[in-house]
C-alpha cells in the first residue's frame, strides 16, 4: 500500500466510525434507551381525502412506548411541524412525550419531507386575515403563502378555495386513533408555526381532542368561524418573546401588552379582563383551560426551549390524565441533538481525508497542486474597500431579492418547486451576476489588467512556475475542472451514502434540530438537478474566484517555532476561514443586527420597521440556520482550496452541499 495513503485512510476510517457511533447513541437516546419503539411508514388516505384531486401520501414517524399495547392502550399526541421543517423537527416533543408513556405520531405535512402532494395541496383562499376586503393575486405559490392564516373551517365566504388547511393532519389523526395500542378517548395535538394552523384545523373536526399545544401560534377572532359549533379544548400557547412573524404577534410590533387586548384575553383566553402570562385560566375538566407561556427565545427555537417543554409536558400529561414518575423539567432531547450533530460533522469531515486519498491516484493527482507562492494581491486598502462593497451589496439585497424569488418572481412553478429555494437562487444569482460582471471588467480593463493579473492569480489555474515537480493534465485546465467535478461528486456522494446508511439503520439523517442532509426521493432529486447550476455558478464566482483570487490574503508564516510548516498551515487555515466568513456572511451579520437589535431594545423587528412586514418572517428567521451552516461550509472550501491549488473542487463541493440542504429538506410547491 502507498504509505502516503495510510495516514488519511486512518483519519477517514475514524470519521466513519465516529459518525455511526454518534448516530447510534443519538438513536438510543431518542428511543429512551430501549423503552420506546420508533418506526417510520406512510399512510395513504382514501381518495375522498385527496387534496384538490392530487394523490396524497403522508410520511410519519411513530413513537410507541413499550408499555402501550391493546391490553393497556396509551394516550396519544399528533405532532405537526412548521414551514421548512419535517417530522423530525418535533423530535424534542416526541422524545419527551414518549418517555412519559404517550404514543406520538409525527408527520411530514404536505410539501415537506417525504409526503405528497406539494404545498399546493393545501389550496389557497382569495384573502388573508390582514386584508379580508382585498383579494390576493400573483403566482400560485405566493397566494398559498399569503393565505396561510385562512383555515378551512372559517366561514365559507372567507375560506373558499382551500382544500385542506390541516395539510394531512386530519387523516393522520384518524390513523393515530385507529392503532389498537392508542386510547382514542385520550388524544391531543401539538404543532409549531405552520403546524399550529394544522392543529386548529384538525381540532375543529375532532371535538374529542383533550388538548392543543401551539408552539408559536396565531389566535383568531371568534367571528371568523361559527364558534358556537366548534370547541377547542385546553389550549396552551407557547409564545416567543422574539417573534419574527407578525401574524403570531397579532400584527403588532411586539408581543408585550398582547395579554391586555380583547383578542387575547376574550377571544382566545375566554376571560372578561386582561390576563397574565404564565398563568392557567379555566378548567381542564370542561376543556376551558387556557395558558400563554412567554418564552425568552425566538420563533424557531420554541420547539426546543426548556421552559416551553416543561410547560407542554405538564399541560399534556394533565389533560391526558397520564401518570409518570418523570418530572416536567426532566429532558434528554439535547443529548440526542448533540450526538446527532457530532455524527453530521464527522460525516462532513470524512470528505477531507477522502480527498487526500483520491489525489494519490493518477487520475486525480492534478487536483493537488501547490498554492501560488507569490500571487498578485490587492493592496490592503483596495482589498478592504472591495470586500466592504461586496458585504453591503449582499446585505442590502438579501431581504428584497429573497422575498421576490420566494413568491413573486414568475418562475415556472412546475420546474422551480422549492419555495424557499426560489428565494435563495434569486438572491444568489443576482450576487453572482454582479460579481461576474465587475470581476470581468476589473480583469479585462481595470486594475487587474493594469497590474498584470493572470488566471493563476485568481485561483483558476495552478502554480505558474514551470520548474516545479507537479504532474499537470495533458489537456490543460478544462481537464482539471472536469476532474474537480468528479471528485466533488465522489466526496459528497460518499457522505450521501453515510446518510442513507444512518437512515436505514438508525432512522436518523444528519441534522441539528432542522433538516440539513436527508436522502432524496425522486421529486427532490429532480429539484436538486434544477437548482445545482445556480449554486455552482455562485460558489465558483463569489466564493471561489473573487474570495480566494481577487480578495486572497497572504499565507500566515510562523516564526521561532519547531514545527513551522504545521503552525503556518494551521494558522493560515484559521485566518482564511475567518476571513471567508467575514467576506461571505458579513452582509447577513448586518441584516441580523438590523433585525434583532431593535427587538432586544423592545421596539420590534427591524426589518418590519425599516422595510415592511413582507420582508420579515421566513428569511429573517432563517438567518439562525443560514449563518452557522455556511460558516461551517467555508471551513471545507478553504481547506480544499489550500490543498488543491485552485478554486474548483471546494466551490463544487460547497455547491452540492448547499443544494442538497435546500432541496432535500425544504418545502416543495
Amino acid at each position: 500500500m502507498n504509505k502516503a495513503i495510510v495516514k488519511p485512510l486512518i483519519v477517514f476510517a475514524a470519521c466513519v466510525i465516529i459518525t455511526f457511533v454518534c448516530a447510534g447513541i443519538a438513536a438510543h437516546v431518542r428511543n429512551d434507551f430501549g423503552n420506546v419503539e420508533v418506526t417510520t411508514s406512510y399512510l395513504i388516505p382514501i381518495p375522498s381525502d385527496a387534496a384538490n384531486g392530487l394523490p396524497v401520501k403522508i410520511a410519519y414517524r411513530l413513537y410507541k412506548p413499550k408499555t402501550a399495547d391493546s391490553a393497556n392502550p396509551a394516550a396519544a399526541v399528533l405532532a405537526m411541524h412548521g414551514y421548512q421543517s419535517d417530522k423530525d423537527t418535533n423530535a424534542a416533543f416526541c422524545i419527551e412525550l414518549a418517555r412519559r408513556g404517550i404514543v406520538v405520531l409525527s408527520i411530514d405535512s404536505y410539501g415537506h419531507g417525504d409526503s405528497s402532494p406539494g404545498m399546493r395541496g393545501r389550496g389557497w383562499a382569495h384573502y388573508n386575515i390582514k386584508n379580508l376586503d382585498k383579494t390576493i393575486s400573483g403566482p400560485k405559490r405566493f397566494m398559498v403563502m399569503m393565505t396561510f392564516s385562512i383555515l378551512d373551517f372559517f366561514r365559507p365566504q372567507i375560506s373558499d378555495g382551500l382544500a385542506d388547511s390541516s395539510m394531512g393532519g386530519r387523516s393522520a389523526w384518524q390513523h393515530l386513533a385507529s392503532f389498537p395500542f392508542v386510547d382514542s378517548d385520550r388524544m391531543a395535538l401539538t404543532g409549531h408555526s405552520m403546524g399550529t394552523w394544522s392543529s386548529w384545523s384538525v381540532a375543529s373536526d375532532f371535538p374529542e381532542h383533550r388538548a392543543i399545544v401551539l408552539q408559536c401560534g396565531e389566535v383568531f377572532p371568534l367571528n371568523l368561524y361559527v364558534s358556537e359549533n366548534i370547541k377547542f379544548n385546553n389550549v396552551l400557547l407557547l409564545q416567543a418573546l422574539i417573534e419574527e412573524f407578525e401574524n403570531m404577534r397579532d400584527y403588532n410590533q411586539t408581543i408585550l401588552g398582547l395579554e391586555k387586548t380583547p383578542l387575547r384575553y376574550r377571544d382566545f383566553m375566554g376571560q372578561d379582563a386582561p390576563v397574565e402570562w404564565n398563568r392557567t385560566y379555566g378548567s381542564f375538566e370542561d376543556g376551558s383551560a387556557r395558558r400563554m407561556e412567554l418564552l425568552k427565545t425566538n420563533h424557531r427555537l420554541v420547539t426546543y426551549h426548556s421552559d416551553g417543554l416543561t410547560a407542554a409536558m405538564n399541560w399534556l400529561t394533565t389533560a391526558l390524565e397520564v401518570k409518570t414518575n418523570i418530572t416536567d423539567t426532566n429532558h434528554v432531547q439535547w443529548l440526542k441533538e448533540f450526538f446527532g450533530f457530532l455524527a453530521m460533522i464527522a460525516a462532513m469531515v470524512s470528505m477531507l481525508p477522502l480527498f487526500l486519498i483520491l489525489t494519490k491516484f493518477k487520475f486525480f493527482e492534478s487536483l493537488a497542486l501547490p498554492l501560488n507562492s507569490n500571487p498578485k494581491m490587492l493592496s490592503p486598502k483596495s482589498r478592504t474597500s472591495t470586500f466592504l462593497i461586496a458585504i453591503l451589496i449582499s446585505g442590502v439585497t438579501f431581504p428584497f431579492m429573497t422575498q421576490l424569488g420566494h413568491g413573486l418572481l414568475p418562475l415556472p412553478e412546475n420546474v422551480f418547486r422549492m419555495t424557499i429555494g426560489n428565494g435563495f437562487i434569486t438572491w444568489l444569482g443576482f450576487l453572482m451576476l454582479v460579481a461576474l460582471f465587475t470581476l470581468r471588467y476589473w480583469y479585462k480593463k481595470g486594475g487587474g489588467n493594469k497590474d498584470g493579473w493572470t488566471l493563476a492569480d485568481l485561483g483558476m489555474q495552478g502554480y505558474p512556475e514551470k520548474d516545479i515537480n507537479v504532474v499537470r493534465p495533458a489537456n490543460g485546465w478544462k481537464k482539471v475542472i472536469v476532474r474537480s467535478v468528479i471528485a466533488a461528486f465522489i466526496l459528497t456522494g460518499f457522505m450521501y451514502i453515510l446518510t442513507c446508511i444512518s437512515v436505514a439503520v438508525f432512522q436518523l439523517d444528519f441534522r441539528f434540530i432542522w433538516p440539513f442532509f436527508r436522502p432524496f426521493n425522486l421529486v427532490r432529486f429532480g429539484q436538486f438537478l434544477v437548482y445545482l447550476p445556480v449554486y455552482t455558478a455562485f460558489f465558483t464566482i463569489n466564493a471561489g474566484v473573487k474570495l480566494y483570487g481577487q480578495l486572497r490574503l497572504p499565507e500566515y508564516k510562523c516564526k521561532g517555532k519547531d514545527s513551522q510548516a504545521f503552525c503556518s498551515q494551521a494558522l493560515t487555515q484559521l485566518k482564511w476561514w475567518g476571513y471567508s466568513i467575514l467576506v461571505m456572511l458579513g452582509g447577513l451579520f448586518i441584516i441580523a443586527l438590523i433585525q434583532y437589535v431593535p427587538f432586544f431594545m423592545g421596539f420590534g423587528p427591524g426589518a418590519d420597521m425599516l422595510f415592511s412586514s413582507l420582508f420579515g418572517g421566513p428569511f429573517m428567521s432563517i438567518l439562525i440556520l443560514l449563518v452557522p451552516q455556511f460558516a461551517v461550509f467555508f471551513f471545507f472550501s478553504t481547506w480544499l482550496y489550500r490543498k488543491s491549488g485552485t478554486v474548483y473542487t471546494g466551490s463544487f463541493v460547497l455547491a452540492i452541499l448547499a443544494t442538497w440542504v435546500v432541496t432535500g429538506g425544504s418545502a416543495v410547491f
